[in-house]
């Protein structure tokens, strides 16, 4: 049966049972009705398994790979072999989650396996490769860059890999499924985009003897005999892009790859067909002059490759985020990206790009900051032109988030190409991120009844924006006249040249209003937040009480990152806070969590130490959590837990390793007086004296190179993972404890920091670490933020004043980039904010208080309403999670502070 039509017969949720039907119709041709198997349906995989069957720990396995339109033949021929054979496989639960799987922007090393198959030995494994290759030779798949096909150009493949694995929780905090070697360690099973079996596992298929009269494989690549890659710009799932040389110009060239059938449809096409398309339009519009020439269009090895001329310059991303960040001094802050009279001035380019585009009779469908390049002589010219089309022209349907107009973002997969009107919209996101560096990225607000207008929700964006970017402003009535929610309602071109011919003068100096949030906004934002934390909270069987996102949901779901213990320790603040009226719920809702976690505590296969993603914090949390209770039972369970921390760690951070858990048990000393605590603070502050290394710019800290960890070698300055972090635990321990040589750690770790400082202007900013680029950071995890954090509570120390003006400039790095971050904790403006507070607290500035208030405008701007409630979004923007470090709980704390003062939590003797 055609896919299509399959899936109209199955109706509206036919995708969903498609699938799932063939797989039941093959048991019952097999086993009359199915009897002996067990059909488990989920998501994203559907299991099928001979009832009573237990797979093995590891093994070779085969994977079947599949189009969205072959995906119910490849389903139905190969679950006839499985069956026969008795075979456990699983398959894509849906034709969506199959084209998921092909997607352009897969992740190489998973991509395209369609059904995965368990053979039960090495024998049946042989048996079942020949038989599916014979079953479903000559139907579309993508070939699978982690496995090696059984034949040349077979959808069957073959790796070695996890069948059930070793459920194992990793050094970094995280769960995966191991390999077991054949000495008992357990190793991570990689899905790279080569053929890397472990070096034990002997392949049952032999490896051909190397022909020793065959030429040698040549180094360079050469395409098309004419085209030498030079090197890669990306790789992606659709085929990677290249620069090379043209032998036959000397020319430098872009060379685009197009993977047979990556990025497959129902209709079809795969990305081959979008790269041809792709090369018509640049014939198209070749005449115009305004995009790049073509120059061969070419097959080699079942592939596609498209070689087009290279448009010197920037895209326009880089260059808007270049000049934002030439500016670095205080008074910038109201001064930010390009001036109005510049902005206006791309703003007619870019509006003459689209009507020359809608001219010739096409949309362009996909139009971003992405696919407009700057010339040296700063003319602008469009790249990346698969998506332009006719409209009406079947298409998929194509968009960048937050440039998509709201009729394309929820239309269907496929269908007629949107009207030009469409290109409207993308040109007025457009716009404001040419006057403002900033991607009006915006959470969908939920449900989808209920949302707000898109144009209203831009309103409050570019309203908020326009107090510190006078472009946004001066821009402003063009931008939302071209993101009117109905596309009828956008601003002609016509009518936006005329704007632009004699735009509102801007008056050069004045200072634009303030952009403090009202009180009022930013009190509905903290109880409707609090509020949407209650309300969303799983059932106490759930395994995890809210979603955390793809990573986040692998982590251990008590941790203060991504998990429950954070989420505790803001809702036990908010409690103390007492802010009306959620505060009637808070204590219930803190009791319910607090089990949860208490019940849950001893869950793991053993403790990690670290305090965002191991248990030192989930301990912290929940002590506080049952003071607050007056649970003394449940206060001791949580000591308990703290006493059983690893006494030593490799990994000295406070993420993840020996800080972390030191601040936490010095808090719970602090809270308790427990000499027990003391002790183990010791022990964490004496292990990182003897891990220290001086390296020319100072004291570092290395993660070991040997240590099992994906932080493997790293020597940090941030706070997360470097001397930031572990400085202020060192400074911190030293004071309480009253240990000198601590303390002289601590300065020297402020050295450090110091020479490594990038400044210019009033600013200041830092590099990841030893090594990495010298890029601009600001963020608590790594730059500004971070090392402002260590650096304004080092100042307080005897003679070590100074410090405070390194923080002061990484305060103004800090308040700069504003709208440049997303509104979580960890990297990004909630934690941004928390520096600028202790830096107020630090120097007795209300200045610095007046900055974090900036800043929690910029969250603001981008909140959405779920059921009612306003709640902002996650390091993402594109989700509402409540983790602490990564969501809406570190958002609250910063607002619980702005409204109810106090210090900073995790950092011990502050109160929450």
């Amino acid at each position: 049966m055609d896919a299509t039509r399959a899936v109209a017969e199955h109706g509206p949720e036919g995708d969903r049972h498609l699938l799932e039907d063939i797989a039941r119709a093959a048991l019952a041709r097999a086993a009359g009705g199915g009897a002996t198997w067990q059909v488990r349906p989920g998501t994203p995989w559907t299991h099928v398994a001979p009832a009573g069957t237990a797979r093995r720990e590891q093994g070779w396995k085969l994977h079947v790979s599949a189009t969205p339109l072959s995906a119910p033949v490849v389903l139905s021929r190969a679950a006839d072999v499985l069956i026969r054979h008795e075979s456990a496989f699983k398959f894509a639960a849906t034709l969506k989650t199959t084209a998921m799987l092909v997607g352009r922007n897969y992740e190489r090393g998973g991509a395209g396996k369609f059904i995965t198959v368990y053979p039960a030995d090495d024998d049946l494994f042989l048996t079942l490769a020949a038989e599916l290759h014979d079953a479903v030779a000559g139907l579309p798949g993508p070939r699978i860059l982690s496995d090696r096909p059984w034949r040349p150009g077979s959808p069957v493949h073959y790796r070695y890999g996890v069948f059930s694995g070793v459920r194992r929780l990793t050094n970094d905090g995280s769960y995966d499924v191991a390999l077991r070697a054949p000495d008992g360690t357990l190793v991570a099973d990689r899905r790279e985009a080569s053929f890397t079996p472990p070096p034990w596992a002997t392949s049952p298929i032999p490896e051909p003897a190397a022909d020793p009269s065959a030429p040698k494989k040549s180094a360079v690549v050469l395409l098309n005999d004419r085209f030498v890659v030079r090197g890669a710009i990306r790789h992606g799932n659709k085929g990677g892009v290249y620069r090379a040389e043209d032998r036959v110009t000397g020319a430098e060239v872009i060379v685009k790859e197009a993977r047979a059938h990556a990025a497959a449809a129902l209709d079809g096409t795969d990305a081959r067909d979008l790269l041809r398309h792709e090369a018509a339009m640049l014939d198209a519009l070749a005449p115009l002059g305004l995009a790049p020439r073509r120059i061969d269009l070419f097959e080699q090895g079942g592939n596609l490759f498209l070689a087009e001329e290279i448009v010197a310059g920037e895209q326009l991303r880089h260059w808007i985020a270049g000049r934002a960040a030439a500016l670095t001094r205080e008074s910038d802050a109201h001064a930010r990206g390009l001036d109005p009279g510049t902005a206006v001035a791309m703003a007619r380019e870019l509006v003459a790009l689209v009507a020359a585009v809608h001219d010739r009779g096409y949309v362009l469908r996909d139009l971003n900051p992405n696919n407009v390049m700057v010339t040296p002589d700063g003319d602008l010219r469009l790249i990346d032109l698969e998506m332009v089309t006719e409209p009406g022209t079947p298409a998929g349907r194509a968009y960048t988030p937050g440039y998509g107009p709201p009729e394309v973002v929820a239309g269907p997969e496929t269908g007629p190409a949107p009207e030009r009107t469409a290109d409207l919209f993308s040109l007025g996101a457009t716009l404001f991120h040419l006057a403002s560096g900033v991607d009006p990225v915006l959470p969908p607000d939920l449900p989808a009844a209920e949302a707000r207008p898109v144009h209203e929700r831009f309103a409050v964006l570019v309203g908020a924006a326009g107090h510190v970017h006078p472009a946004v402003a001066a821009l402003a009535p063009l931008i939302l006249g071209l993101v009117a929610h109905d596309p009828d309602g956008r601003w002609s071109l016509e009518r936006s040249r005329a704007f632009l011919a004699a735009p509102p003068a801007h008056r050069a100096g004045a200072e634009p209003p303030g952009d403090r949030l009202p009180a009022g906004a930013r009190d509905l934002m903290l109880r409707d937040g609090l509020a949407h934390i209650i309300a969303t909270q799983a059932a106490p069987e759930a395994e995890r009480l809210w979603p955390a996102g793809a990573f986040g949901d692998t982590t251990d779901p008590l941790n203060v990152q991504y998990g429950a213990a954070g989420v505790l320790a803001v809702l036990v603040r908010a409690a103390r806070g007492r802010p009306e009226p959620v505060a009637r719920g808070l204590d219930d809702a803190i009791g319910r969590l607090a089990a949860w976690i208490d019940a849950r505590l001893r869950d793991v296969p053993r403790i990690l130490p670290g305090l965002y993603f191991g248990r030192s914090g989930t301990a912290w949390a929940l002590y506080e959590a049952a003071r607050h209770l007056g649970d003394d039972a449940m206060a001791g369970r949580a000591l308990q837990l703290a006493r059983d921390l690893p006494a030593t760690w490799p990994n000295p951070d406070v993420c993840h390793g020996a800080a972390g858990a030191g601040l936490a048990v010095l808090g719970l000393w602090r809270a308790t007086g427990d000499e027990g605590f003391a002790k183990q603070a010791i022990g964490y502050a004496d292990a990182l004296v003897m891990a220290a290394r001086r390296r020319p710019e100072g004291v570092m800290w290395q993660i070991p190179r040997d240590f099992d960890s994906g932080l493997a070698g790293l020597q940090h300055y941030g706070y997360a993972h470097g001397v930031a972090g572990i400085g202020t635990y060192l400074l911190l321990a030293g004071a309480a404890l009253d240990r000198p040589a601590y303390l002289d750690l601590a300065r020297e770790a402020g050295d450090t920091l110091a020479r490594v400082a990038i400044e210019d202007g009033d600013c200041a900013w830092w590099p990841s670490g030893e090594g990495s680029p010298r890029e601009r950071l600001t963020h608590w995890c790594s730059g500004s933020s971070g090392v402002g954090t260590f650096l304004a509570r080092l100042g307080a120390l005897p003679g070590e004043g100074h410090r405070l003006h390194l923080a002061r400039r990484a305060a103004t790095a800090v308040r700069l980039a504003r709208w440049h971050a997303s509104p979580a904790a960890c990297h990004g403006l909630a934690g941004d904010a928390q520096f600028l507070l202790d830096l107020a607290d630090a120097t007795g500035d209300p200045a610095y208080r007046d900055w974090a208030g900036e800043l929690a405008t910029a969250v603001h701007a981008r909140h959405a309403v779920r059921d009612g409630r306003v709640v902002t979004p996650d390091e993402h923007h594109v989700d509402v999670t409540p983790g602490y470090n990564t969501g809406l709980a570190g958002t609250l704390d910063l607002l619980l502070r702005l409204r109810h003062g106090g210090g900073r939590m995790w950092v011990p003797g502050e109160a929450w």
